[in-house]
């Protein structure tokens, strides 16, 4: 898995040794020099008579970008913008970063771990991988975002909230534009309450719901929830507060699709569209009895091939107790579920806070048509056989053995805590065998994030939409 440079040229050789002569050299060495110059000479007396590549006409240079935006990735457009001032012109580029959204989404990329025990925020870089063709990429940002935490990854963007003031921002990894919206402090304080919540602000997690279309009154809203918590806060980018959902239940899996937000919940059969908040109802989608107890099951949604699918993790006593996974397909119009007994060559990967679909067409190290839980421990089932397979042999040596694979980054990737924390999911599932030195490290850096007090004013409840 080769990994791209983080800048879009490499810099010059130096010369070897300070104060070395870097014009010594044999004859033979200056002609093959002189030759050479000769032939760039030739080159580009050519393509100066032909034009080159700078000079195609401004429609063309559109209709190819236009091609590689649709086609291709976001990376790729703005490589094509990059290569000269001629393609900058003539190509797009919306200059609201909420158009740049919906203009330059990048889809398919997931943020990889280094596993070297370092937060991603405070090293400001984050290599990213494409599912779909393996390319790697890592990102440097700005130190200005040294205050901040990753909070979450959503429809491409990141999700920061600040350590001091508790703003949270949307960033585009790639084109580096922001949008912000207001602190979220103040509602959490209101709503969820200060007093041993900390761990809960800690676990914040946030979805981005949108609507299609690069315009300037696309909406994109951002919706948070703590583990927990039987709420929600929801804002777009403009909003002066948080706005808050009171639910009955506390949420399990949740997802984004198609611009809105389901979920699953503890100790429920059924799935819930919880944004937005207008239209949250229970989709008659009822988990089958035979799989036992909702309390006894663990429910995930994950999208693949766009289509909404549930995964059922649950418990299998005869002939011998093991674990089991069921998919159904969910039918949103028909409120239906459907079993699924193959998907093909698709790898689902189950966590604590989000879940994906990946093809091992692409990922050959990927089991098709099985699905990886992390639950505890690592484990993969298979849906072809029907049954369950550990995926690491439990030998502390296995479990740190590097270099890591992909399955490893993945597990991790939907196991958002760990992440952020610089560590593999692997090694310390669970925060297992984590030594007293790391555990010192990991509780000063969350003393870094705080729950500001909101300035008084005569009506306590002034910066609260609640509905």
């Amino acid at each position: 898995m080769m990994e791209e440079p983080p800048v879009p040229f490499a810099h010059a050789a130096a010369p070897i040794g300070e104060g070395t002569p870097a014009t010594i050299g044999t004859a033979s060495e200056t002609a093959r020099r002189v030759g050479r110059s000769r032939d760039r000479g030739k080159r580009r007396r050519i393509a100066e008579e032909s034009g080159g590549w700078a000079s195609l006409p401004g429609d063309l240079v559109r209709l190819v970008a236009e091609r590689v935006r649709l086609d291709g990735d976001v990376i790729d457009y703005i490589s094509l913008r990059a290569a000269c001032s001629g393609w900058r012109s003539s190509t797009d580029f919306p200059r609201s970063p909420q158009e740049q959204y919906h203009y330059f989404r990048p889809g398919g990329w997931v943020a990889l771990c280094d596993g070297d025990q370092t937060r991603p925020d405070d090293a400001l870089q984050i290599a990213f991988f494409k599912l779909s063709t393996g390319r790697r990429l890592r990102v440097r940002f700005p130190t200005k975002l040294r205050g901040y935490r990753i909070v979450s990854f959503s429809g491409g963007l990141l999700v920061l909230v600040h350590k001091r003031f508790s703003i949270v921002r949307l960033l585009h990894p790639f084109t580096r534009s922001y949008l912000d919206l207001p602190s979220i402090a103040p509602t959490f304080r209101i709503v969820v309450g200060v007093k041993d919540k900390k761990e809960c602000f800690l676990r914040m997690n946030a979805a981005i719901c949108t609507t299609s279309g690069a315009t300037p009154d696309a909406s994109v809203d951002v919706v948070a929830w703590f583990p927990g918590e039987k709420a929600m806060l929801w804002a777009k980018p403009g909003d002066a507060t948080w706005n808050a959902i009171y639910l009955d239940v506390e949420l399990q899996s949740v997802l984004a699709y198609r611009g809105r937000l389901y979920a699953t919940a503890r100790d429920s059969a059924s799935i819930l569209q919880v944004y937005p908040q207008s239209n949250i109802f229970a989709v008659d989608t009822p988990i089958p009895d035979e799989l036992g107890p909702p309390s006894l099951c663990r429910s995930f949604l994950v999208e693949s091939n766009d289509h909404m699918l549930l995964a059922v993790r649950h418990r299998v006593a005869l002939p011998n107790t093991h674990t089991a996974v069921k998919i159904f397909d969910v039918d949103l119009d028909r409120r239906q579920l459907t079993p699924v007994s193959d998907i093909g060559d698709r790898a689902l990967f189950l966590g604590k806070d989000k879940c994906l679909s990946v093809s091992a067409k692409h990922l050959p190290s990927i089991r098709g048509n099985s699905v990886y839980t992390s639950e505890g421990c690592v484990e993969l089932y298979s849906l072809s056989s029907d049954c369950p397979e550990s995926y690491y042999l439990y030998s502390k040596t296995l479990w740190h053995t590097r270099p890591f694979t992909i399955a490893d980054h993945l597990i991790t990737y939907c196991n958002h805590l760990e992440w952020a924390r610089g560590l593999m999911f692997h090694e310390y599932p669970c925060e297992v065998y984590i030594s007293k030195e790391l555990k010192e490290k990991l509780k000063k850096q969350d003393s870094q994030l705080r729950i500001p007090t909101p300035k008084k004013t005569s009506n306590p409840s002034a910066n609260l939409s609640i509905i």
